[in-house]
């Protein structure tokens, strides 16, 4: 049984948006990981964060890139594509054969609904789980102690504006749990011990627990306190001496608003959670609003090139997504019963949707002259 000319070209536009989406979305997904990568890299390098996990971090973040590209890539694919197809004079053969506008966009419903679905799956279900799980990585990280984020030949500072402690080891052995030659150093900077430091050196140390806080217990070394510059200063060997490198951990806290799950958001019903939650169904309804707007954008005459509307097209792209973020901002800030009845993300979209009926219907709105 022979397909029919409708099917035909709704099987021909989904397959040319599919290959594009694919391909701008692992374009816009390498750009946007890497960025990501080298900054955990460089928290890595600095101690604050364990190798091992940024591996971890990465895939725990992907579905949270996936949900913010996805529905730019699908509105560049269909720029491109129908961009294309305006160019080769294709749709001046499609609408000569009666198949305008509202064929194209009936085309696009496959596209669009499987982008929502998928969009919706990531929102409202994974990427909250996977939030949750980067929370409690980095949790963990903040517990780690010194020997577990040291790196040898290099110094790591912890501290606030008060009191700063730099560590170095010069080597490390992490199969037997231990540092060579370590180095520990605490400044203060308080108005009543200001430029006092006390200095450790020690020949090995090893990590111990005692009651839930971490130590480093040295071995074989030397103490100096004092003032630098000043010949009032004390030296004391030791054979062992513990330094406290870690806070007691306390019972788990609340996870971050983003970390919770779609229901727990809709029983919590505080500013926090409504704003999350329309923020994640505003994704999902971007998808639509943009497909529909993306058929008489891709509108371009051969002379001029198919990209000429595409930068205007993806400026107007991020300026809805930033009203969204700056709604959801204001959401999270003023409480319901003090809220302005503007302060919602259904007047963003109705604002794009009203743009999207002025694309399609705008210059026959116009008087006749005007047209003419």
């Amino acid at each position: 049984m022979r397909a029919g000319p409708t099917l035909i070209l709704h099987r021909y536009i989904n397959r040319q948006v599919f290959m594009t989406t694919v391909l701008v979305t692992f374009i816009l997904v390498m750009v946007l990981v890497s960025g990501r990568f080298i900054k955990y890299l460089a928290e890595a390098a600095a101690g604050q964060i364990a190798a091992d996990a940024l591996f971890l971090v990465m895939a725990f973040r992907l579905p949270e890139f996936l949900q913010m590209i996805l529905p730019l890539s699908l509105y560049i694919a269909i720029l491109l594509v129908l961009g294309r197809m305006h160019m080769d004079n294709e749709m001046v053969v499609l609408r000569a054969g009666g198949q305008g506008d509202g064929r194209v966009v009936r085309s696009l419903i496959v596209p669009a609904l499987v982008a929502m679905s998928v969009i919706a799956l990531f929102a409202l279900y994974v990427t909250p789980q996977g939030d949750a799980e980067v929370n409690r990585i980095f949790e963990e990280q903040k517990g780690r102690s010194v020997l577990e984020l040291l790196t040898p030949g290099r110094f790591h500072v912890k501290g606030d504006d008060d009191n700063q402690r730099a560590t170095y080891a010069e080597s490390l052995n992490r199969e037997e749990g231990v540092l060579e030659s370590v180095f520990v150093a605490d400044a203060s900077f308080s108005s009543e011990e200001a430029g006092r430091l006390l200095t450790v050196w020690a020949r090995s140390g090893n990590l111990v627990q005692q009651d839930g806080i971490s130590y480093l217990e040295l071995t074989d070394g030397y103490q100096y306190q004092g003032k630098p510059g000043e010949a009032d200063y004390r030296e004391v060997a030791f054979e062992k001496a513990r330094v406290r490198i870690g806070s007691e951990r306390s019972s788990s806290r609340p996870p971050e608003v983003r970390g919770r799950s779609t229901l727990d958001l809709i029983d919590d019903g505080g500013n926090q959670a409504m704003a999350e939650l329309a923020w994640r169904w505003s994704l999902v309804l971007t998808v639509p609003i943009m497909c529909l707007a993306a058929v008489p954008l891709s509108r371009v005459n051969p002379r001029q090139g198919r990209f000429l509307r595409m930068i205007p097209a993806v400026l107007g792209y991020m300026l809805y997504v930033g009203l969204l973020l700056t709604m959801r901002s204001w959401i999270a800030e003023v409480p319901g019963s003090e809220r302005p009845w503007y302060y919602s993300m259904g007047l963003i979209h109705l604002i794009a949707g009203f743009a999207v009926f002025m694309l399609y219907f705008g210059d026959r709105l116009k008087p006749r002259r005007a047209r003419a």
